[in-house]
């Protein structure tokens, strides 16, 4: 039985805790060794979170020239694959400059590569076959459409006593519409008006929930994105790190919404 066991937000002190702690990773697309922010926090969670241990078989979903994979497979002894089809329905060009992905399965032979996305079913990913399925801050660059059937594909591949771990990035809004998510979130009233003014957390619990996984923890409320302690993207790596990197471009604050989901007996 699937089941929604834990719902927050990122904070400043996890942030803080995990750089003391020395978590690193090798620079790659997207990440350096002295990078700040949300990603910064999110893939030291997973391996804090993740209970990862000898033979299991992980899958980062998403991934592309993640690098956290890796240094699990090292760390633990694990089985461990991306999957990502690195923007083939759109071209694959965001991804062009950073050299050709093909050549990553002989660059870290330790890794599976699957060039899919989840959402087709495909037998490529095998039906109740990993024990740890996790994306960092992917989830919400899926569209709309599309986003019932990758989570409802990777419930397909999550096996007995497995888990599942997202990190994603939640828009913060403005007070006023912070009230009105509240409020909304409040009265969970299934229609068209009450989705259009429900919180992004809430329409995220709404889509776990519509693929089958029960809510047994409480929802973080839409208010809470307001409190300081929350990690927010800072301005400075979103003009470093955010395409085109070291250029001025639109600034919208964002925190990240950490998922565990656990298949129980």
């Amino acid at each position: 039985m699937l089941k929604l066991t834990k719902l927050s937000l990122a904070s400043v002190e996890d942030l803080f805790r995990y750089k003391k702690s020395g978590f690193k990773l090798d620079p790659f697309p997207g990440y350096t060794e002295d990078q700040w922010g949300i990603k910064a926090h999110n893939r030291p969670w997973i391996e804090d979170a993740g209970k990862f241990s000898a033979n299991q078989r992980i899958i980062e979903v998403g991934g592309a020239y993640s690098l956290l994979p890796q240094h699990l497979q090292s760390k633990y002894s694990l089985e461990s694959w991306i999957g990502d089809d690195f923007g083939a329905e759109d071209g694959g060009d965001m991804w062009s400059r950073w050299g050709n992905p093909h050549e990553l399965p002989k660059q870290y032979p330790d890794i599976k590569y699957v060039f899919q996305p989840f959402g087709c079913f495909s037998d490529s990913y095998p039906n109740n076959y990993f024990d740890r399925i996790f994306s960092v801050s992917t989830l919400e660059h899926i569209p709309i459409d599309k986003r019932l059937n990758v989570i409802k594909d990777m419930n397909r591949c999550l096996n007995d006593g497995g888990m599942q771990l997202h990190s994603i990035d939640i828009s913060i809004p403005s007070i006023k519409r912070c009230l009105i998510n509240t409020f909304s979130d409040k009265v969970r009233v299934f229609s068209k008006l009450s989705e259009k003014l429900s919180s992004e957390i809430c329409q995220w619990v709404r889509l776990f929930e519509e693929s089958g996984i029960q809510l047994q923890c409480s929802i973080p409320s839409a208010l809470s994105l307001l409190d300081r302690a929350v990690l927010v993207e800072s301005p400075d790596v979103v003009y470093r790190f955010y395409p085109p990197n070291d250029s001025p471009k639109s600034y919208e604050p964002a925190a990240s919404l950490l998922v565990i989901i656990e298949n129980t007996k």
